[in-house]
């Protein structure tokens, strides 16, 4: 059974400073959490091994083991257990690194309450939703599941992974919103306005216009994803396609210090389609390049007519770790999988598959070891 409330959560504490382990402990404890402390990485790992908590919150910098190598040895045992750095303003490049290896959240020093209650919310969310998944996947396997099911589950299991991206690409323009009516409520308790405020007041708006905008269409775009829909077929438009597909992903292809390039050509032969589940494939497309490019790299969207004007091809194209020829010949059999256990379950590439088919259209894929992949999404135009 999940814990449900704080009091059946179990934190480990990593800090090398009594100070602040002391004072975070307590209020932890305060807010019903069960805590333990270690005062550097190594003991919070034999912790960890110990009593095997839901949460654990460490320091990055430490010596002997640092935060990162902490971070690193959990996600290696494949335990669902959440992972929260804490780190100074200086080291931003540390606390992305850490996200890039999993890590739930970051908060930084001195410890804000506020801020260390959000993030380990977010974590205990994250927890919870990963091991539904992880179960809801075992019971997949363990019974031959209809492909509305397989589908559904596929698009959750995106959606949790797209989730936590946004809220760090929603945070920013809404920090910036927040700040500029701060502003202009302080500037206007100063009276009237003069022409030069005026000017500025009409930038700032024009900003909080754009950046709500933006906000709203990304949310906007996740629970259009998120939702259960019967298939409805209708004449796609490309464009606003990849352009959603790109939005939702644009966070964590920045993360991953990943450089996007798409294109779609102009005059595409007429497709029907669901575009719910179109936008499906190119996210698992998306999300494959992201774990085949870890140090970064670059990833090419396009969309172009067939050379007989036939149909249309969409290619997603990466430059990662491409794949041997034996996986290859494997990658479309349901929970066939390359990854870490705890990074995926392999019903990706099946599901494009499966959707790729149910429009009467085809996948080809193709990569060498060290040189990237290509996947090609071949589809027919409308009769």
């Amino acid at each position: 059974m999940k814990p449900d409330h704080p009091d059946d959560w179990q934190i480990v504490l990593i800090d090398d400073e009594a100070d602040i382990r002391e004072v975070t402990s307590l209020t932890l404890k305060d807010a019903g959490y069960r805590v333990a402390t270690a005062a550097d990485g190594q003991a919070g790992l034999e912790l960890f091994n110990q009593i095997a908590p839901q949460i654990v919150v460490t320091d990055i910098r430490m010596p002997r083991i640092s935060g990162l190598e902490v971070l690193e040895k959990i996600k290696q045992t494949g335990r669902e257990t959440e992972v929260i750095v804490v780190t100074a303003f200086g080291d931003m490049d540390l606390a992305i690194q850490a996200l890039r290896l999993d890590a739930s959240d970051f908060i930084t020093k001195p410890i804000n309450d506020e801020s260390l209650h959000l993030a380990l919310q977010r974590a205990r969310e994250r927890y919870s939703s990963r091991k539904k998944l992880r179960d809801y996947t075992a019971l997949l396997e363990k019974e031959n599941a209809n492909q509305a099911r397989i589908l559904h589950q596929d698009k959750m299991m995106s959606l949790g992974r797209l989730a936590a991206s946004i809220v760090h690409e929603i945070n920013n323009p809404l920090s910036g919103i927040l700040n500029y009516l701060r502003l202009m409520t302080r500037i206007l308790k100063r009276g009237p306005l003069d022409a030069g405020h005026q000017d500025k007041f009409g930038r700032y708006l024009n900003l909080v216009e754009h950046e709500t905008d933006r906000c709203s269409r990304i949310v906007s775009n996740l629970l259009t994803f998120s939702r259960k829909t019967p298939p409805s077929h209708a004449l796609i438009d490309f464009a606003d396609l990849i352009e959603r597909c790109l939005l939702l992903s644009r966070h964590k292809l920045k993360l991953h210090d990943i450089t996007v390039s798409h294109a779609v050509t102009d005059h595409l032969p007429p497709v029907h389609g669901d575009a719910n589940q179109l936008q499906q494939c190119i996210i698992n497309l998306i999300f494959n390049a992201i774990d085949a490019m870890p140090d970064g790299g670059t990833l090419g969207v396009s969309v172009r007519a067939h050379p007989d004007a036939s149909g249309v091809i969409i290619g997603v194209e990466d430059s990662g770790i491409g794949m041997s020829d034996a996986d290859r010949r494997h990658i479309f059999e349901p929970f066939f999988t390359t990854k870490s256990e705890g990074y995926g379950v392999g019903l990706g590439l099946s599901t494009v598959y499966g959707i790729m088919e149910s429009h009467s259209g085809t996948v080809d894929v193709h990569s060498t070891p060290g040189r990237g992949t290509t996947f090609l999404l071949k589809l027919p135009a409308a009769a």
